[in-house]
């Protein structure tokens, strides 16, 4: 198993309708066997990340997932080690 580090891209608003949206970069470690499992498991955690609420019937998304930007293997996590 490997470490990845994995980027996450949101799409965040804190009023739908009247504020213009913005974008939430993160950056998440992930442990997996291969790049593309660690991908999906990126994958998988943005979308458990999205948010929303309810006005009236209506469910408005306050935190949207969008993508998995980037995902980089990190190696060995040692002491002091430069992961970017």
């Amino acid at each position: 198993m490997n470490w990845y580090m994995a980027k996450l891209i949101f799409q965040v608003r804190s009023d739908v309708g009247t504020n213009t949206p913005h974008v939430d970069e993160q950056w998440r470690l992930i442990h997996a066997d291969e790049v593309s499992w660690a991908f999906e498991k990126a994958s998988v955690l943005g979308r458990l990340d999205e948010n929303s609420f309810f006005k009236g019937n209506d469910e408005m998304p306050v935190r949207k997932f969008v993508e998995v930007a980037d995902v980089h293997l990190i190696g060995s996590l040692e002491d002091g080690a430069r992961l970017l």
